[in-house]
């Protein structure tokens, strides 16, 4: 029995190692899981004896390995202690089977929806179970029997298979991370005969048999819901902190008649400075308008808050109202990881766009771009440095 253990473990952990190799952290989760099972025998020749559930608990622990381009699909092995068994209560007959198992499992998962919001999933999977203790009692006809089933009363070994269904809930913490909670319920059906053959050969007790006379076979079935809780692999990885070295811009001088003029651009003008600009009779074609903590988005999503709407319905009105055209620009700041930000930064610059395009801005005068964290004005080792990273800009160009 051990041998078989250690087999099946082996090819556990050479699967989650392949697995291992070839994916990123934040596509790898290990975690642990708990909860309540019923289980219960079905007996192919006992007469007049009705089979009850036995309630047992059920824990373990699981590494998930996450694939395809929207997550859809995943492998989960993992390792499970639980109890199976059943029990027979009548007027001659006190019966109670609990046998202690480990069972090795690798649920085969396709999931629903967005994998950074609440998504639903089913599986199938199949178990491998291994007795490692409990015990069967009986009282019949004032006699008393009690005996260790790892001795005399269970085949070592447990072959099944299971199908379940659950939701996911992400539970987001700060810097992009995630944890993963999950509620699921499965069904499990045993494809082997638990008879052990010191039953079957008369030297151990059975309950289905005149004067221990085993006929048939002992199929073991179980219903699980559980909790779980499970963490990402990155979330063990420390962001590197980066260099960042500071915009200089020049200010380029400029010649006229009087006297030498020296006029510096800024890199940013808020829309207010844009306006005046316009009221001066000066061009704004060239410059950038970015708002930084105006345009917010709800917390690692591209959802515009409602509190941004005022500030966009006034870069609506400014291109209603003058023939410039924008580039709307989005941008992080680096805590997280670059593909995952410049993806964000996309679907942000893109409800931007969206909304401008909504209320009336011709499509022909907008268009938008995203950079992710590549293009920072301003240090990333500090909160006020990565509040400024995280902007909306819009380009005015001819």
């Amino acid at each position: 029995m051990m041998s078989r253990k250690f087999l099946f473990l082996a090819v556990f952990s050479i699967l989650g190692l392949s697995a291992f190799s070839q994916m990123s952290a934040d596509r790898i989760y290990f975690g642990v899981k708990g909860g309540m099972g019923l289980s219960w025998a079905k007996y192919s020749e006992l007469k007049n004896r009705d089979p009850k559930m036995l309630f047992g608990g059920v824990g373990g622990v699981f590494a998930e390995f996450e694939f395809g381009e929207n997550r859809l699909f995943s492998i989960r092995p993992e390792v499970d202690w639980l109890s199976r068994g059943t029990k027979i209560s009548d007027s001659d007959l006190d019966y109670k089977l609990k046998a202690k198992y480990v069972d090795v499992r690798l649920p085969l998962i396709f999931n629903f929806g967005d994998y950074q919001s609440v998504r639903p999933y089913v599986y199938v999977a199949p178990v491998v179970g291994f007795v490692r203790g409990g015990d069967i009692s009986l009282t019949e006809h004032g006699m008393d029997y009690k005996v260790d089933v790892s001795e005399a009363n269970m085949a070592n070994t447990y072959f099944a298979g299971a199908v379940g269904a659950g939701v996911k809930i992400p539970i987001h913490l700060n810097g992009g991370k995630r944890l993963q909670f999950a509620l699921e319920a499965n069904y499990q059906y045993g494809f082997t005969d638990t008879y052990s053959d010191m039953e079957k050969s008369g030297e151990a007790i059975a309950v289905n048999r005149f004067w221990y006379d085993i006929r048939g076979n002992r199929k073991l079935q179980g219903l699980e819901i559980t909790a779980s809780l499970s963490v990402p692999l990155s979330i063990f990885k420390r962001t590197p902190k980066k260099k960042v070295v500071e915009p200089v811009y020049v200010p380029e001088p400029v010649v006229v008649e009087e006297k030498p003029v020296v006029v510096e651009e800024k890199p940013c003008y808020t829309l207010e400075e844009i306006m005046e600009l316009l009221g001066k009779g000066e061009s704004i074609t060239g410059k950038t308008i970015c708002a930084i903590d105006i345009i917010n988005f709800e917390f690692d999503k591209s959802t515009i808050k409602k509190e941004s709407y005022p500030y966009l319905d006034k870069i609506v009105r400014l291109m209603k109202n003058t023939p410039i055209h924008v580039v709307v620009r989005g941008h992080t700041d680096n805590v997280g990881d670059a593909d995952y930000n410049m993806e964000l930064s996309k679907k942000r610059a893109e409800a931007v766009y969206n909304y401008l395009l909504k209320a009336g801005v011709e499509p022909s005068h907008l268009s938008y771009e995203y950079y992710g964290m590549t293009r920072p004005i301003s240090t990333n080792d500090t909160p006020e440095g990565r509040l400024m990273n995280r902007r909306v800009e819009f380009e005015i160009t001819e």
